[in-house]
């Protein structure tokens, strides 16, 4: 009786040591960071059956369990993941807002200054410091252009950064959580299954949520207690206990652009197109939906500028009666052409903007989209605008002056709104080789036009200002002389200022965006477009905040460590471990009272 009273009483005391243990435990985690409560769970030991009917024998620690709820964690690493993305995208965008919209480095006041002293130059066209005023404006608006696309090249360089980052702290989670797959099976097969190793879980869950932050997670738990683990649509990162890589590849055409690679067995793909939620996407979503966009956008608006700029002043005459030259012009190539490196052929392409003396609408049809240019066949080439692969299909016909030169005219477009190449022209030089079927160049029209755009001369005299047909006075038609023909001024024509008043009137000219938009109009709903975007961006990222907290805190009312709960625990185990003690001290006097009557 004693025997079993003495080992009632000792398995009380191991079982409520165990239960001090683990609300120790819980106490000394309260700030770990993804730790869930722990509980003892305790159960009847197998009674044993006397005459008298089942006589216990005291209690055992069955189990130690967390507290855990797989929704709720599903649930936590989704809001992860659309929180991580939405705030990288506003961080991101925020910043292109704010430096089209400030003053101090946006095109609008410079736009409008430049034609403010073109509008001088108009009233006063014989005057040098007047002009002289016009090109620093000229040289002022295309320094300011240059500065925002420098600026621009900034974030891009920034995004490769973050890109970069987020891509190694995803293979180094990758890697941690294949190891702690093999350690937790281990672990669960030296339990056979019955117990978990809750600390390695609980790790485990929070390198999930971190993971979640960077790219969207699917976990999908196996019978060994290891689980598979895949990100964006689908890509296996994680399989049992091996991990995979992702890195970066640099575009087929342009090696600033960074795309997400995948490594496997057979090699590295291009996974830039699976990848969703988290920072990652955020990344990759403000460089497509916003930074490109704008960067492109303002080359449109420097283009088109320059573009319309030219014709007039190469129309026009200078102070010294000489046919005037472009004002603007571009560093290097006007419009960057760049071969696949997959093509066989050997032929070189070149591109420049259209010249608006014999293509007149064509400042209205430049489109701010790159481009694919392919060789079919023949004499066939199609031209695919990459932001809604709407097709161009184009003729080569030879140059008149070389037939080694082809020159690409429209043919037809499956959007019927296409009625025109869009703002630039395209040459084959066969000189060097031939293109093959399937050859394919990048060109990107605007994309770096802001970059590369300048002053071509330092000149005032050089100004435009004047038209070298004669007026009449009075009609202001020109006059003609008995053979019919427009009567020409030979010589200087300082006091003429029709030409320059030409100049003034594209401030208001509807000249972009299919003739719908000035440039003042075309910059506002450039930076009124990334406004809203970033507005947007700005709700989803408050929005998905919200959620991510609610989400953490479902999390913490399941597994989080309450320690006025903790405490109350305390003196509950602590009073049964006394008891339990107590009831020892019982047995080992019962014992002493036999023993001396047995004397």
């Amino acid at each position: 009786m004693a025997g079993g009273i003495l080992g009632i009483a000792t398995s009380g005391l191991l079982a409520f040591q165990r239960s001090l243990e683990t609300t120790s435990h819980n106490i000394a985690n309260v700030n770990t960071e993804g730790y869930s409560r722990q509980r003892t769970e305790l159960s009847t030991k197998p009674a044993v059956f006397e005459g008298s009917g089942y006589l216990g024998q005291g209690v055992k620690v069955s189990n130690i369990t967390r507290s855990y709820d797989q929704f709720i964690s599903s649930q936590l690493r989704t809001s992860s993941t659309a929180s991580g993305e939405a705030e990288q995208f506003h961080r991101l965008s925020v910043q292109v807002d704010g430096l089209l919209a400030d003053n101090s480095v946006g095109i609008a006041p410079a736009i409008k200054s430049f034609f403010n002293a073109v509008n001088e130059v108009a009233d006063d066209p014989s005057s040098i410091p007047v002009r002289q005023v016009m090109l620093s404006e000229a040289e002022l608006l295309g320094q300011r252009f240059n500065t925002m696309s420098a600026r621009f090249e900034e974030l891009s360089s920034q995004v490769n950064t973050d890109i970069k980052v987020q891509i190694n702290e995803i293979n180094a989670l990758g890697t941690s959580l294949a190891d702690l797959n093999n350690r937790i099976a281990a672990d669960v097969g030296r339990a056979s299954g019955k117990q978990q190793p809750n600390d390695l879980l609980d790790e485990r869950e929070r390198l999930l949520t971190k993971l979640a932050e960077l790219v969207s997670v699917a976990v999908v738990p196996q019978e060994n207690g290891m689980t598979s683990i895949f990100i964006g649509k689908g890509m296996p990162l994680v399989l049992d206990g091996v991990s995979s890589k992702l890195t970066t590849i640099n575009d087929e055409y342009d090696p600033t652009f960074l795309r997400i690679g995948y490594e496997s067995a057979s090699g590295t793909s291009d996974i830039s197109n699976q990848i969703s939620g988290g920072k990652l996407a955020g990344s990759l979503r403000f460089r497509d939906e916003i930074l490109d966009p704008a960067q492109q956008k303002l080359g449109q608006i420097s283009a088109g500028l320059a573009m319309e700029m030219n014709a007039l002043q190469k129309s026009g005459f200078d102070l010294d009666g000489s046919q005037g030259e472009a004002l603007f012009s571009f560093k290097g190539s006007e419009v960057p052409v760049t071969a696949n490196l997959a093509n066989t052929g050997s032929a070189v392409v070149t591109a420049r903007f259209q010249d608006l003396n014999f293509t007149p609408d064509a400042a209205q049809h430049l489109d701010f989209s790159d481009f694919r240019l392919e060789f079919v066949s023949g004499s066939n080439y199609t031209l695919t605008r990459l932001r809604d692969n709407q097709v161009i299909s184009l003729t080569a016909v030879a140059s008149s002056t070389d037939p080694n030169i082809l020159n690409l005219n429209f043919a037809s477009a499956t959007d019927p709104k296409i009625t025109a190449l869009p703002g630039f022209e395209i040459s084959i030089d066969t000189n060097a080789g031939s293109a093959v079927a399937g050859d394919q160049f990048l060109t990107r029209p605007t994309y770096q036009a802001a970059k590369k755009i300048g002053v071509s001369f330092d000149d005032p005299r050089k100004i435009a200002a004047a038209t070298n047909v004669e007026v009449d006075p009075v009609s202001g038609k020109p006059v003609f002389d008995s053979s019919g023909n427009a009567i020409i001024i030979n010589g200087p024509m300082p006091g003429d200022n029709r030409n320059a008043l030409l100049m003034a009137k594209l401030e208001n000219k509807l000249g972009l965006l299919g003739g719908k938009a000035s440039f003042h109009n075309a910059y506002s709903q450039l930076v009124s477009g990334v406004g809203s975007l970033t507005r947007s961006g700005e709700l989803s990222a408050t929005a998905q905040k919200t959620l991510l907290t609610r989400a953490q805190e479902a999390k913490e009312n399941v597994a989080g460590v309450n320690l006025d709960e903790e405490a109350a625990n305390l003196v509950v185990f602590q009073q049964s471990y006394q008891a339990a003690a107590q009831v020892v001290s019982t047995a080992s006097s019962m014992f002493d009272t036999l023993i001396g009557a047995m004397r």
